[in-house]
């Protein structure tokens, strides 16, 4: 009985420890520091995200601005989290591209994602909007606003967000999670693409 009891006792620790080693991870997923964030702003009303991210790279204005008018490379940039990104449609100044993107934060069901999203890009006013077309999850509205630096070497982007639940399948810290590790995910690419960190590893051929 009492062997018995051991085993239960055991088996009970090892399920809260698992239980708080997860819940540590989202938390840490959703507020943790991270180097691609210089300030952030997230908030919740009724079923809308509202997400404001800044981040700083040290490079001109018009190479980042470039940079951030090709998502369909993402997949070239962060390999790690995007299996697959493709043009469906380019026009002027707007194109509808194609990911299927991975989120280590995700339980199973919800880690791989199909997101079809359209990309306005405005030159003069350094400036891009996008938003998710049929997405399952969510609406999901964006800007990117860059501006040079006072020196005029580096540049800030300022990015906002409204992302509107269609489910609450997910917990509000794991729908957090998700939103910021997208950010970061695009990010880590931008920073790839511009020679600012190291470049990702290359799949293994199947």
């Amino acid at each position: 009985m009492k062997a018995i009891l051991g085993i239960v006792a055991v088996l009970v620790l090892a399920v809260v420890a698992y239980v708080g080693w997860e819940y540590y991870a989202i938390q840490r997923a959703a507020t943790g520091p991270t180097k691609e964030i210089a300030s952030e702003s997230m908030e919740k009303t009724g079923d809308t995200w509202h997400v404001k991210f800044t981040s700083r790279f040290d490079a001109p204005l018009d190479r980042v601005f470039d940079a951030f008018q090709h998502p369909e490379r993402i997949v070239e940039f962060a390999p790690e989290n995007v299996m697959k990104s493709e043009i469906v449609k380019d026009e002027g100044n707007t194109k509808i591209v194609d990911v299927v993107g991975k989120l280590d934060i995700l339980p199973p069901g919800f880690k791989v994602q199909d997101l079809r999203t359209e990309y306005t890009v405005y030159p003069q006013e350094k400036r891009i909007t996008s938003h998710t077309i049929d997405f399952k999850l969510a609406d999901i509205d964006s800007e990117y606003r860059f501006a040079p630096t006072p020196d005029g070497k580096g540049t800030v982007l300022t990015f906002t967000q409204t992302s509107k639940q269609k489910q609450q399948a997910l917990v509000e810290a794991l729908q957090k999670g998700a939103l910021r590790e997208t950010y970061v995910t695009q990010i880590r690419a931008a920073n790839r693409a511009l020679g600012l960190a190291p470049a990702p590893e290359k799949r293994a051929a199947n």
